[in-house]
């Protein structure tokens, strides 16, 4: 109203983080948790995904230290840490040039890219968003057990090499999906990719 702006449309209230037992996180409880010591042990991009994959955007939800440490070793060291490694390590030792990065990925209107993200964010639910990512990871996963492109391509090079550079795409566009919640793991990745390398070491290492 000073600067003579109009009032805002839309308002979003988070809920509260809750401590053991369902408390309301409070100093004079002495149930808080030190962001500084968590960032720590397991670096700032995996409070970020905690933060935006676990906790609901408008309701209360839970913190404990074990609840934390279940969600990274599940969903960022043997998920998203795993598959970055296990498509890369493909890539780099059977694709002899990194592939081609189409130039709507860049410029986020690749059609690719779910409509399910996108709608989650416009609606300020980032958790939604989140799982829209992991489902594709989930999907990329998938596409390994059922091909297994390791094997394809020592019989078949030409289908082999068709199935690995399309997973390398979903990692991109998986990395791409990651830049407002994990933006300098997203970056990492989205590197690889491009230079067609596989991580020095896991991105997320088990704890």
């Amino acid at each position: 109203m000073a600067a003579d702006l109009p009032p805002s449309q839309t308002i979003v209230i988070d809920g509260f983080i809750t401590g053991e037992g369902g408390l309301k996180m409070s100093k004079s409880l002495g149930n808080t948790v030190n962001p500084l010591d968590i960032i720590k042990d397991y670096g700032a991009d995996a409070l970020r995904y905690f933060l935006a994959h676990e906790l609901s955007p408008f309701e209360d939800s839970p913190f404990t230290a074990e609840k934390f440490k279940e969600s990274f070793n599940a969903n960022l060291a043997n998920g998203l840490g795993n598959l970055v490694s296990r498509v890369m390590k493909m890539a780099s030792v059977n694709l002899e040039v990194p592939i081609k990065i189409p130039d709507v990925v860049s410029v986020g209107v690749n059609p690719i890219i779910p409509r399910e993200y996108t709608e989650a964010l416009d609606a300020y639910n980032i958790q939604r968003a989140c799982g829209v990512i992991w489902q594709l990871i989930a999907d990329a996963d998938k596409i390994i057990q059922e091909t297994q492109p390791f094997k394809l391509i020592k019989t078949d090079k030409v289908a082999g090499d068709k199935i690995i550079a399309d997973l390398c795409l979903r990692v991109y566009t998986i990395g791409y999906l990651l830049n407002p919640i994990m933006p300098e793991t997203a970056k990492i990745i989205q590197n690889l990719v491009s230079e067609n390398k596989m991580p020095e070491q896991p991105l997320f290492l088990r704890k």
